[in-house]
């Protein structure tokens, strides 16, 4: 499909690349815990407040972005599954942006304002890791059937590698393995490039 002035997909094209980059980016810079028990790890939190605020909120600002960059491919794609996507990736980004919120801003503060009695905070924690437990492997989920929704709305060859990447990662993700939620999260970086690359090149 072709449009008059392809402008908008082309910029669209290049922050869905920028995106990608910017995740990895933040991959990099989220911090790693290195405490050995509960009262360390508020210490931990309390003391990486701002690190984890601008990691983490970077993340939601990226998911923001990121929506607005397919929702340019679903209206370039023009058909039901490609809207399919859009709406998987917005719920997936919905959940996922929960995840950050809690893990980069409500953790940390509760860590700060816990340090003098930790026992009394161990259950918050308990509770707020099982969520995020929840809600980080159901986002990917979503966002996992998004890239194999917009497959299908492809050709060739394209089509073929999406939709079967997408149900790779759902696959990965059913067996609640760390490996494969972090195989996941790098299936979707790999998308968010590889549809840069299809909207920059006007191939969709």
């Amino acid at each position: 499909m072709t449009e008059p002035n392809p402008s908008p997909a082309r910029a669209a094209g290049f922050l869905a690349m920028a995106s990608a980059v910017a995740t990895v980016a933040l991959l990099v810079a989220h911090p790693e815990g290195t405490a050995h028990d509960f009262a360390g790890l508020l210490r931990e939190e309390a003391a990486g407040r701002a690190t984890d605020a601008v990691v983490h909120g970077g993340f939601i600002a990226v998911l923001a972005v990121q929506t607005v960059c397919y929702a340019v491919l679903a209206r370039r794609l023009e058909r039901l599954s490609a809207l399919a996507g859009l709406v998987f990736f917005a719920f997936g980004a919905a959940l996922l942006s929960a995840s950050m919120v809690l893990d980069g801003l409500v953790i940390p503060a509760l860590a700060a304002r816990y340090l003098a009695t930790p026992e009394t905070a161990h259950p918050l924690f308990a509770l707020i890791g099982i969520a995020i437990g929840w809600l980080m492997p159901l986002g990917l989920a979503f966002q996992s059937a998004a890239v194999a929704a917009w497959g299908l709305a492809l050709r060739g060859v394209m089509r073929v590698l999406a939709v079967l990447g997408g149900a790779a990662m759902l696959a990965g993700l059913a067996t609640g393995s760390p490996l494969a939620t972090m195989g996941a999260l790098g299936g979707t970086v790999l998308w968010a490039a590889l549809a840069g690359v299809l909207m920059v090149g006007r191939r969709i």
